[in-house]
């Protein structure tokens, strides 16, 4: 009767620590104009991007959990705030932001299903941006 009180305690504990380990960067993909400028979403990409809009692939990417995605970027001008990150299967975006012109950061996906690469440029003017995408 202990054990099963012991692996009952254990299982809440689990529960309780996976609902309190949110990622909180996430937020809806909605929040501002979308724009689908890239055409791949693995390889190379050369895109220019309007002020205060995101851009998003328009191929999935399918992924298992504990997959990565490679994102190695720069743009300009280089004082822009961007961001770049991945849209998940459930509809939410997950932010990094770059700095001084350059991103490259490899994202590790903890959901399964289809991802799509998202750039979203936060400034009052436009950017052009190019790089690599690997997964």
């Amino acid at each position: 009767m202990q054990l099963k009180k012991f692996f009952c305690m254990a299982f809440s504990c689990v529960i309780v620590i996976s609902c309190v380990c949110l990622n909180v960067n996430a937020v809806g993909a909605e929040t501002c104009p979308v724009y689908s400028g890239i055409e791949r979403a693995s390889g190379r990409f050369t895109i220019d991007i309007p002020e205060n809009t995101m851009a998003v692939t328009g191929a999935d990417l399918p992924l298992e959990i504990g997959e990565t995605v490679g994102i190695n970027a720069s743009y300009s001008p280089r004082s822009a705030s961007v961001d770049f990150g991945l849209i998940a299967p459930d509809g939410l975006f997950y932010p990094f932001r770059a700095q001084n012109g350059r991103f490259d950061k490899t994202i590790e996906v903890n959901q399964r299903g289809n991802y799509s690469l998202a750039i979203r440029n936060n400034s009052n003017f436009g950017i052009s941006v190019t790089g690599f995408v690997t997964y």
